[in-house]
């Protein structure tokens, strides 16, 4: 069976150490990214259920949750009953 392909915003998520709390720009920087293009993956993060946060604005702090990639399900696009 092959490996699931991972997009950019898994492969930056998995950047991130696994159950250690650590900055926002200390998450940007072990990615190699920009603090905005780290605030999106961040909350992209969030929604998946692989990251938590703590703390607002500069003092805002992520840790990664799930020791893997994860998708929420999709929803069919098809109108709803």
């Amino acid at each position: 069976m092959l490996p699931p392909i991972m997009n950019a915003t898994d492969r930056t998520l998995m950047l991130l150490p696994y159950e250690q709390w650590i900055s926002i720009r200390a998450a940007a920087r072990r990615a190699k990214i920009d603090k905005a293009t780290a605030i999106s993956v961040v909350r992209a993060g969030r929604r998946r259920g692989v990251l938590c946060t703590r703390g607002k604005g500069a003092a805002q702090q992520v840790m990664r949750i799930y020791p893997g990639p994860r998708r929420q399900s999709r929803r069919s696009t098809g109108p709803q009953k």
